[in-house]
């Protein structure tokens, strides 16, 4: 256990050199969706593509397969089979999050994950009612964040000993998790009021607990404050808060600071208002059903198995990864395990497997 552990500490020790400062530039043409870079494109909302992500498939070991859903969700209805893949964060009773379109552990399905939403207005999957247990949202100077508990049964999450994954504009090939997958808020303090992208977010999703925090591109530090690249360490880390079940509150808050392993510190936060989850999430909303959801748009050729999953960078249910507790002591949270995010490797041996045995199939149906 001992050089697990050690290994443990130096992956997260070089996960926290991810340099501070303003987010990346954008790509050359921001707009151009052959280029693999998420955080390079910039899309204003009522220009959304079809999908962000069009990278030409490739043998290259690491590809990870084509985006599974797609991201110009606006005016499409609202249905449980819809694979939107477009996150919006607005305000604690307008959200969304990120979850298996299938029944899936969350960590096998992370490139491939859809928005479900608190609201049937965003061309989504709508969150089924009682699956909120708790939420707080945020509004800092240079970020809104998200978070709460859930019965993650309700959105797809399944595993008994899946304790939950981090979706992020990152991912191990720059493409995102899920690949793609692009991120809005009206609510940035730079942007309020306009549907503005989030270009460094991150979502950390399990069995019984979420949080996300999307920043602002015009703040000082949103590459530090949402680094992405310590997903073994979880919401205690990466969202610290006060995580308060069966409590519904929306705040004003400070920055938290950059994240890092020894930075636990809760912001300050103010004005706060309380709600019943009654009064922001009503019962009778007018959630569809599975047998009465409307047919959603096909994407030829989407993702699927182990060479889409977001199975390294974020992935949190491979079996034999270090363990990290998510939650602080005493907290309900989840132990999050996870592979480095710079383990590439793993992911280039799974999906070059998968290359070589397609081609092996093709040349024995010639023979």
């Amino acid at each position: 256990m001992l050089p697990l552990t050690l290994f443990t500490l130096a992956a997260a020790s070089l996960a926290v050199a991810q340099k501070d400062g303003p987010v990346a530039p954008p790509n050359a043409d921001p707009q151009d969706t052959t280029q693999m870079r998420l955080t390079g494109k910039r899309f204003d909302f009522d220009q959304l593509p079809f999908q962000a992500d069009t990278t030409a498939p490739t043998i290259d070991p690491v590809y990870r397969g084509p985006q599974a859903g797609y991201n110009n969700c606006t005016g499409a209805p609202s249905s449980q089979t819809a694979n939107c893949q477009t996150l919006i964060v607005n305000s604690i009773d307008d959200f969304c999050l990120f979850a298996p379109r299938e029944p899936s552990p969350i960590g096998d399905a992370e490139g491939e994950v859809v928005a479900w939403c608190t609201k049937p207005t965003h061309g989504a999957r709508v969150i089924p009612a009682g699956t909120l247990s708790g939420v707080q949202f945020y509004h800092a100077p240079s970020y809104v964040a998200v978070t709460g508990f859930l019965n993650g049964a309700n959105l797809n999450i399944i595993g008994g000993d899946d304790s939950g994954g981090e979706l992020d504009s990152g991912g191990q090939d720059q493409r995102g998790n899920p690949i793609g997958g692009l991120a809005y808020s009206n609510h940035l303090t730079t942007t309020e009021g306009k549907n503005s992208q989030s270009v460094a977010w991150h979502l950390f999703i399990g069995a019984s607990t979420f949080c996300m925090k999307l920043c602002d591109n015009n703040a000082a530090n949103p590459s530090g404050i949402c680094r992405h690249t310590l997903d073994r360490v979880g919401c205690d880390i990466n969202v610290p808060a006060s995580y308060v079940p069966d409590v519904f509150t929306s705040c004003e808050s400070d920055d938290q600071a950059p994240v890092a392993l020894d930075a636990t510190a809760i912001p300050a936060s103010s004005s706060c208002t309380t709600y019943q989850s009654t009064d922001i999430f009503p019962v009778t909303s007018g959630i569809p059903t599975a047998t009465a959801a409307v047919s959603s748009p096909t994407v030829t050729g989407a993702a699927s198995g182990s060479m889409a999953s977001g199975a390294a960078a974020g992935s949190a249910a491979i079996k034999g990864a270090a363990t990290t507790t998510a939650r602080g002591s005493g907290a309900p949270g989840a132990s999050m395990t996870s592979t480095p995010s710079d383990s590439a490797s793993t992911v280039g041996a799974t999906a070059f497997g998968a290359v070589l045995a397609g081609l092996l199939s093709s040349l024995l149906a010639l023979a």
